[in-house]
């Protein structure tokens, strides 16, 4: 494997790892997209790694998604190469045959039927927004995220080509939080103010501002939007973000406009390499009319979605190198904040190679930076 970014220039220019954040031997407890669920058929297996880790995933006859450890626990063959029979599992080397919750029910080459046989990790599934999502420890603390404004409603969803970054996850997600860059790449003419909140292992950044004048765009949203901007980025157990844009906005200061919901699963499937699952939700509208408002402004959302992955990821990841010692509190107090919650609020799943206090060096963050 190529040297990684973060490995190189150590003598000169040191980076201590964070016990959590950007470390790469530590996987959050949180849900993941696996795949999409059109990709996994009526009882098939598929072979899948996320975040380092190695599963089978597979489908039953009755149409429901399971995922277990990829390897046999007789004699450790993939089981992703294994046959689906009703809604179990069989391994093709021995024809060990496993249920939903890893447990072995039948080894045809024992005359006695299986009673204690030896079993396999399963983990919780479910499928949401078109995707099939694995939650990363033996149990899950709760559900698939959902939007709170969209809770009890009829929802339209797309997504968007997943984008790769070279970055770690929170860095991907702290990019988003970074009220500088969205000035200097992006050009947007705002000037912010930030508010931050911790609840849980939640982590929302609220961004209230107005809309600057200097630039044509600036004048262009100042006269359809007016001059105030409202938006927020709500991180949830440290793998997945929500964007939510134009909270608040009235067209020409009459017409009520619907937010833009941009949901981010973080996932990586080897070190170096995050895998960005872009999702764009909205309510879906009554009527025929509203249908197709409802499908037109997700669209709209799509490209503009693609057009602010695409500033990013031409140039910045690959070419950052991320140094948490160079943060300044009068400006970077977003991105402080959210590393500090990352290492003290969020667990690491049995997926993780190592465990928080097996680490023989963790980073103590900056005190005038967290201050």
């Amino acid at each position: 494997m190529k040297e990684m970014l973060f490995e190189i220039n150590q003598t000169t220019q040191p980076i201590r790892p964070h016990k959590v954040f950007n470390n790469w031997d530590v996987v959050a407890k949180g849900w993941y997209v696996v795949c999409k669920s059109k990709d996994l058929k009526k009882g098939k297996a598929l072979p899948i790694k996320i975040c380092g880790h190695e599963l089978a995933l597979y489908r039953t006859e009755s149409g429901k998604a399971h995922a277990l450890d990829k390897f046999c626990p007789h004699m450790g063959m993939s089981l992703a190469e294994g046959k689906v029979q009703g809604e179990n599992l069989t391994c093709i080397f021995h024809e060990w045959q496993f249920n939903s919750e890893g447990k072995c029910v039948d080894i045809p080459c024992l005359k006695k039927k299986v009673e204690n046989g030896k079993s396999v990790n399963s983990y919780p599934v479910e499928e949401k927004y078109g995707f099939i999502w694995v939650y990363s420890d033996k149990e899950a603390s709760g559900q698939v995220f959902e939007i709170d404004e969209l809770k009890g409603k009829e929802i339209l969803f797309t997504d968007l080509k997943p984008f790769r970054r070279i970055a770690h996850p929170h860095i991907t997600m702290m990019n988003s939080i970074d009220e500088q860059h969205m000035r200097s790449v992006h050009k947007l003419p705002l000037d912010l103010d930030v508010a931050i909140q911790e609840e849980g292992t939640r982590f929302k950044v609220t961004f209230t501002g107005k809309v600057l004048d200097q630039s044509l765009s600036g004048k262009i949203q100042k006269f359809f939007l007016g001059d105030k901007w409202k938006s927020s980025v709500l991180f949830v157990d440290g793998c997945l973000g929500l964007l939510t844009i134009m909270i608040d906005l009235k067209l020409f200061k009459k017409f009520p406009l619907p937010c833009g919901y941009f949901i981010f699963s973080q996932t990586f499937s080897q070190k170096g390499e995050t895998v960005v699952w872009p999702i764009m939700v909205t309510e879906k509208r009554k009527g025929l009319h509203g249908f197709l408002f409802s499908w037109a402004l997700i669209r709209v959302h799509k490209v503009l979605m693609w057009f602010l992955a695409f500033q990013d990821g031409r140039v910045i990841y690959k070419n950052l190198r991320f140094n948490h010692s160079g943060l300044l509190p009068e400006i970077d107090n977003a991105s402080a904040r959210w590393i500090s919650f990352v290492n003290r609020v969020i667990k690491p799943s049995i997926w993780s190679r190592s465990r928080i206090g097996e680490q023989k060096e963790v980073v103590q963050e900056d005190e005038a930076v967290n201050a």
